[in-house]
């Protein structure tokens, strides 16, 4: 009974490393985070737009996080929020504030084995408080993650 017992130990430990040798772990190369990309215009001409500075923030209902600071912008990419089917953001434009909420819907997309599943996200509708942005047109509605211009922000 107990060589039965250590034959049988012994094929599980030879198993178990037979297993933990053939799985390679690789490193991810690949770009996981699909991003919503926005490119600025002129309200009226509809000719690309710089903003002296731009600020945009998101807001969760339990943090609000910093995306974009910065100074002599033409575009700006955004995560959409991944646990939501809503994203609300702060933006500020040339100092003046704004509210903008991107209602989507997410679909679960398998980047590779090695990065595992990411969001993508099909934006279905947009709403400001029109401070300083005067519309916001969806260009292409599929945020994933090809870089493809998503938003038109007019201001």
């Amino acid at each position: 009974m107990r060589g039965v017992r250590q034959l049988i130990a012994c094929g599980i430990a030879s198993a178990m490393a037979f297993v933990i040798c053939s799985c390679s772990v690789q490193p991810c190369y690949e770009d996981t985070d699909p991003m919503m990309n926005t490119v600025l215009l002129a309200s009226g001409t509809g000719e690309s737009a710089k903003a002296d500075s731009l600020r945009v923030r998101g807001v969760t209902p339990t943090d609000t996080i910093e995306f974009v600071d910065a100074r002599s912008v033409t575009s700006f990419s955004l995560p959409l929020d991944p646990a939501s089917d809503l994203s609300r953001f702060f933006i500020t434009v040339n100092g003046i504030h704004d509210t903008a909420v991107i209602s989507y819907t997410r679909l679960p997309h398998l980047v590779s084995p090695e990065c595992g599943y990411t969001f993508i996200s099909n934006i279905t509708g947009v709403a400001t408080t029109h401070n300083i942005i005067d519309t916001l047109i969806i260009e292409n509605s599929k945020v994933d993650l090809d870089g493809k211009k998503n938003l038109h922000l007019f201001f």
